[in-house]
């Protein structure tokens, strides 16, 4: 990632992930806040990508979903580095930032490098309403976007919307002509400040038609 990205940029990401592994050694944590307050928080932007970070790590999305998209593009990216590469990655952590803040218009990142659509599942009973739509957003956004990574992440009480919301997307897009790849996972991860919660998310790679 450090040879594809903006220094600025994976000095944030260490930062957060070092404090984050180390927040029970004070020691190894205070030198983290010293070089983060003597190199970091001089820069506005690092200011704010730092914040956001911390708020996207809050409901566990960031190790699940931030990180992954991120080192999957640096392994297609590396050795070279591109400009615009940055500003897409600093959108890709705004979209999600809104998405945890619930002020996202739009959770769709659609770039020369990121494209990724962001779900948050509703209750039980708001699936089988809200699965046409879904449909109807992806083919929209693979109109706009030559690939793309579509993201379910669910709290304890939606997983099993989520999981039939993903048998069902899968069918609906399978059906259409449209190449996927699935992953999911179950996990105990942090969400509010509840450290152990049950979690999960499910990421289908679309294709386009060819």
């Amino acid at each position: 990632m450090r040879a594809v990205y903006s220094p600025k940029l994976v000095d944030c990401l260490s930062a957060h992930v070092a404090r984050s592994l180390a927040s029970e050694r004070l020691p190894i944590v205070a030198a983290i806040n010293e070089f983060v307050a003597s190199e970091l928080e001089k820069d506005e932007e690092a200011r704010e990508i730092l914040t956001m970070l911390v708020e996207i790590d809050d409901q566990s999305l960031f190790s699940r979903v931030l990180l992954p998209e991120l080192v999957e593009v640096a392994a297609q990216r590396y050795p070279h580095r591109d400009p615009q590469i940055d500003s897409e990655a600093l959108n890709l952590i705004m979209t999600l930032h809104g998405i945890v803040r619930g002020t996202a218009s739009n959770p769709l990142v659609c770039g020369k490098h990121f494209n990724a659509l962001f779900v948050r599942v509703a209750r039980p009973e708001k699936v089988e309403a809200l699965l046409e739509l879904h449909v109807k957003f992806v083919e929209r956004s693979l109109n706009e976007c030559r690939a793309l990574n579509y993201i379910l992440a669910a709290g304890k009480a939606n997983i099993a919307a989520a999981k039939l919301l993903r048998a069902r997307l899968e069918r609906e897009l399978e059906r259409k002509g449209l190449a996927l790849e699935a992953s999911e996972q179950a996990y105990a991860g942090r969400y509010r400040e509840k450290p152990h919660m049950e979690l999960y998310v499910c990421r289908i790679s679309i294709k386009p038609k060819r």
